[in-house]
């Protein structure tokens, strides 16, 4: 399973004697750590659905001030969110091919998110939004996965349909070549303006995925799947009858 090698790193740093000797200066400084004697007892604490948010912001600020001046307590910060982060990554773990760039993701995300979070600040339910900054770059990161796979499916597709890549400007062709070209097909009645306009919309300039673009023109995505599917068999149709009849000519 994606970190578990991460996890057993994190388990031996918690273990190491910088860390304890960090720990017991925390302990010794701060009264709370007299509720909060061990590791155990702060995931207690800091667990999703503990809505102790007194203790929470008071451990979470001790805990991010020391963090700011030494990268000591990172692991037991780290741990403290393993729950939420782990079901963050299991969320996704469907949709992105490889786990390991996930879970690095997530990683990264919640790092960003603790070490840019102003301890002196004064904020509520600091452990949520550190969760909610690291769901929300998550989230936007899977947004452009499903994005850029959506992106080949329709490059594959309309290849298929006898579009090479350079038509669909991956080579030296502007898309403003492509959408003239386009608009060509839509003069000669072979692809409507409905079909053109999707086209334009989600693979010449990619301004939107074709989800996207049904909720914009009020149509549902089968909709959406069925003008395309009707607009590359038109294009491929086109195409083959013009080989035939420049066949025809040289013979």
């Amino acid at each position: 399973m994606p970190g578990e090698q991460y996890r057993r790193d994190l388990e031996d740093q918690l273990k190491s004697r910088r860390f304890k000797d960090a720990f017991k200066t925390l302990t010794e400084e701060h009264e709370i750590f007299d509720c909060y004697p061990s590791v155990d007892a702060l995931c207690v604490l800091i667990k999703p659905g503990n809505k102790n948010y007194r203790d929470k912001n008071e451990m979470m600020r001790i805990l991010l001030k020391a963090l700011h001046e030494d990268d000591t307590v990172y692991p037991l910060v780290n741990v403290l969110f393993w729950e939420s982060l782990e079901r963050l990554r299991r969320r996704y773990a469907a949709i992105v091919a490889d786990p390991e760039e996930l879970f690095g993701r997530i990683q990264w995300y919640f790092y960003q998110a603790v070490m840019g979070h102003d301890p002196d600040r004064s904020s509520e339910k600091i452990d949520v939004n550190i969760f909610l900054n690291t769901k929300k770059k998550t989230v936007a990161w899977v947004d452009s996965v499903i994005k850029e796979r959506e992106a080949v499916k329709e490059l594959g597709a309309l290849e298929r349909a006898g579009l090479d890549a350079g038509d669909l400007g991956e080579s030296q062709v502007p898309p403003e070549e492509m959408e003239s070209y386009l608009l060509g097909m839509v003069y000669r009645d072979i692809i409507t303006e409905m079909q053109y306009d999707l086209i334009v919309e989600t693979l010449v300039y990619r301004r939107m995925n074709q989800r996207e673009w049904a909720e914009k023109r009020g149509v549902s995505y089968n909709t959406v799947r069925n003008l395309r599917y009707r607009a590359e068999m038109a294009i491929m149709e086109h195409k083959r009858k013009k080989k035939s009849v420049e066949g025809e000519a040289f013979t």
